[in-house]
């Protein structure tokens, strides 16, 4: 009859490798019971001495006579996966510890002598205990070098369930939790946001100079290779600033392109921009400036041609 009975399968799940337990009366078990032939056999004395029989061996009946019970304990391996919350240097911050271990009985009598009934349990709590010291050195963006040492502190320590009996094999993954990545994204996409903040504002800057200066050609040339920036720098522009604008336009159209020419002369692009500024300076009309992608201008490309000469012309 026995006193303790997990009913395990080879498929089961166990945190206790000690499947049953069984006392043994003054006349030994009336019977052998049955037990399988890979499970280790721990027999308790009178004395609280433990005694292990290894499989497949098997102790005799007669000297099965001279103790009080016998413990069945799984030799197999069994895995266990979990998640741990590790501090950082920061109370406010936690790392986040992935645990895959794998666990074995290799000395049965030190496992039912030690009383452990918990095995995940008690290797987690072993392996916390180990890595908290060392975790909170480090802050909580330094996961990569908090896991380097926190593997090497853990791997110098005594072995994870040497003291009840195990072998184990073991590995730990570090990462901040999902709340401080979350903040991380944020900060990151607010300093994205500050750097274009920066960047338009630095346009605005060099066209308000130049504008300011009385600079209308380089202002001019510079958009004529970035015409994507029309829409800014008519923005960034005061009112006096567009009527100075509007009675130089004719020295701007000759820098942009053939003096007097057809709007078909014009190549696409810098035509657009023509009129868009036609359209910013127009009175009481702001449109929309739409901001196309522009290829660069062909090296010489708006200067007059020559006059031909007359042999050009004969030709």
């Amino acid at each position: 009859m026995y006193d303790y009975n997990q009913h395990a399968q080879r498929d089961t799940k166990l945190t206790d490798p000690v499947v049953t337990v069984r006392q043994i009366g003054r006349f030994g078990f009336g019977g052998q019971a049955a037990t399988r032939i890979d499970h280790a056999l721990v027999y308790s004395t009178p004395k609280g001495t433990y005694v292990p029989y290894l499989p497949p061996n098997r102790p005799r009946p007669r000297t099965a006579r001279l103790y009080t019970a016998v413990y069945e304990v799984d030799m197999g391996s069994h895995p266990v996966q979990a998640e741990i919350a590790l501090p950082s240097d920061n109370d406010a911050h936690e790392f986040t510890a992935t645990v895959e271990l794998t666990w074995q009985v290799v000395h049965p009598a030190v496992y039912v002598q030690s009383g452990c009934r918990d095995v995940p349990r008690l290797l987690i709590g072993e392996l916390e205990q180990s890595c908290r010291p060392v975790t909170r050195g480090f802050h909580i963006t330094s996961s990569a070098a908090a896991e380097d040492e926190l593997l090497t502190a853990v791997r110098a320590g005594k072995p994870l369930g040497e003291g009840v009996g195990l072998t184990v094999d073991w590995t730990v993954r570090l990462r901040r939790d999902a709340d401080n990545i979350e903040h991380e994204r944020r900060l990151q996409a607010a300093r994205h946001e500050l750097e274009l903040q920066r960047y338009e504002a630095q346009k605005i800057a060099f066209y308000q100079q130049h504008f300011a200066r009385g600079g209308v050609q380089a202002w001019a040339l510079h958009l004529a290779r970035h015409p994507e920036d029309t829409r800014l720098a008519l923005e960034s522009m005061e009112k006096h600033q567009l009527a100075l604008l509007r009675s130089q336009l004719d020295q701007v159209k000759t820098l942009l392109g053939p003096d007097g020419g057809e709007a078909h002369e014009l190549d696409r692009t810098r035509q657009l921009m023509i009129e868009q500024i036609n359209q910013a300076l127009a009175p009481d009309t702001r449109v929309p400036l739409p901001t196309p992608e522009l290829p660069e201008l062909p090296p010489g490309y708006g200067r007059r041609p020559h006059p031909p000469t007359g042999r050009e012309r004969a030709r």
